[in-house]
């Protein structure tokens, strides 16, 4: 979909993804509130393990290391949903694509904006500790935003691919969930990236965007990998995005 057709459909978008959290938390007493409550939760487990306990830290300054893993939570939270919601996406919507004259792209673009609210929601309680701790400067907010909104791009190009494979083989949500799982530990969240760890890291494609993410957030912060590392990753979602949009998008339709 070209920014045109996306900003041409942007009401109709925003419908679209009120429409999907209302299927998503129908009967639930809270309703969307139940997302921040979880992921305020995850965080709290965190915050008392890592910092109030201080498990992991090894001696190393605590407001140091729990400001990294706070902005890798920050970071790795809402772009986990993402990638998860985002498979399944095409198959939740099945019948209404079918009546829809939009086609299936439109669909697509619902987790990438519910992700974007996601991570504004779960932003609040990590902001709030991280200007506390002294950790942000003037541009943070805008300046971290962006980054997440290139890396929801990023990752919309193996999304594209994913929903729609997930309508040829039935279900394959199980598959992802297990992959989130490497992605995660390929990452330096929860601990530093450096030794043996540092040199598997960027086998991660999402190492780089992590890394600037974090410059963008962190005051004085210095990333640990190059731009010369994540141009294969680069190229190789690109050419997954392209393959998705040119070669399975009849097959698609042809499922559906």
């Amino acid at each position: 979909m070209t920014s045109f057709v996306f900003l041409r459909n942007l009401r109709i978008l925003s419908v679209l993804v009120r429409r999907d959290y209302a299927l998503q938390y129908a009967g639930s007493a809270l309703g969307l509130t139940w997302m921040f409550l979880q992921n305020v939760s995850l965080i709290l487990i965190y915050t008392v393990v890592f910092y109030f306990i201080g498990i992991r830290s090894q001696g190393e300054n605590s407001i140091e290391y729990f400001s990294n893993v706070l902005s890798g939570l920050l970071f790795w939270i809402p772009l986990q949903e993402y990638l998860i919601r985002g498979t399944g996406i095409l198959t939740d919507n099945r019948q209404l694509i079918k009546r829809s004259p939009l086609g299936p792209e439109i669909f697509l673009w619902i987790p990438f904006v519910q992700f974007l609210l996601h991570w504004i929601v779960t932003s609040i309680p990590i902001f709030l500790f991280l200007a506390w701790a002294g950790k942000l400067g003037i541009w943070s907010l805008p300046l971290s935003f962006l980054s997440m909104f290139c890396t929801g791009l990023f990752l919309a190009c193996l999304q594209s691919y994913l929903a729609r494979v997930n309508i040829i083989l039935r279900d394959i949500s199980p598959l992802v969930r297990l992959l989130t799982q490497f992605l995660f530990w390929g990452l330096p969240i929860l601990y530093e990236s450096k030794g043996i760890l540092g040199k598997l890291n960027v086998f991660n494609p999402f190492f780089f965007p992590l890394e600037v993410f974090r410059s963008a957030l962190l005051v004085g912060y210095e990333p640990k990998v190059g731009t010369l590392d994540f141009l294969p990753f680069f190229v190789i979602f690109l050419g997954i995005f392209f393959l998705s949009r040119t070669k399975l998008n009849q097959i698609v339709l042809d499922h559906l």
